[in-house]
């Protein structure tokens, strides 16, 4: 059981190659209140850190009844204050091999290969099916393009002592309207019970993928950067 771990998955993450130079939004604070409250209701224990056997490859799978990932999204009005916007789905599929083993770069690596995600965002909800449509036909343009990917071919991770439980930055490719590019998300991965558990959270600014954050004129706007969400479960296939 212990080879379940963590995956860091972690990485998925969205894990991927560095060596492409990856954008950088400009600073905007936006409120996470929301999707942190979500995942401390969703946990009813405290995850305990344990040491991991290493083990060879395994692939996991996303439970797609378990997972989701969404956007948080600054709408600035008129005369008026700023509230932060948020949608989710669950239409997720993907898996990922991982291998935990010794190594010259820490005490253990993790090897994560084959890294693959897709999440149909033509699905995303709010609170507000006229936004919902207006983000599917008019903005994101979902419906021509309702397949976001991210994906690694292979990513080797540190690991200090094989901890079941991993927090850091990675970078994956991200793919949003056929536009793929390097997009760092900040994780935090681990095991619980027989699953692996991942939160991430990234920014991206919308003109990345070709589309212009939506405003509606001497009304309000929606500011750059566009906060990601994610909240992964995965479990050995």
């Amino acid at each position: 059981m212990k080879k379940y771990f963590i995956v860091l998955f972690l990485l998925f993450a969205f894990c991927g190659d560095n060596s492409e130079q990856t954008p950088q939004p400009e600073a905007i604070s936006i409120d996470t209140t929301e999707a942190t409250i979500t995942a401390e209701e969703e946990s009813t224990t405290t995850t305990e850190i344990v040491q991991l056997d290493s083990f060879e490859g395994t692939v996991y799978e996303i439970l797609k009844d378990k997972s989701k990932v969404g956007y948080l999204a600054p709408k600035q009005f008129l005369n008026s204050g700023l509230e932060t916007v948020a949608g989710v789905t669950s239409e997720i599929i993907g898996e990922f091999t991982l291998e935990l083993s010794e190594c010259d770069q820490s005490d253990s690596c993790l090897y994560i290969t084959n890294l693959l995600i897709r999440v149909d965002i033509s699905t995303l909800k709010s609170n507000n099916s006229i936004r919902d449509s207006a983000i599917k036909s008019q903005w994101l343009e979902s419906k021509l393009f309702p397949e976001a990917v991210f994906k690694i071919d292979e990513l080797v991770i540190p690991n200090k002592n094989f901890d079941s439980k991993v927090e850091d930055t990675i970078v994956g490719k991200l793919s949003i309207r056929e536009i793929e590019l390097d997009t760092p998300f900040s994780i935090t991965a681990s095991l619980v019970g027989d699953e692996i558990r991942i939160q991430g959270f990234s920014e991206i600014d919308t003109t990345w993928f070709g589309f212009d954050a939506p405003t509606k004129f001497n009304a309000w706007e929606v500011l750059n950067p566009i906060g990601l969400t994610v909240d992964l479960v995965a479990k050995q296939k």
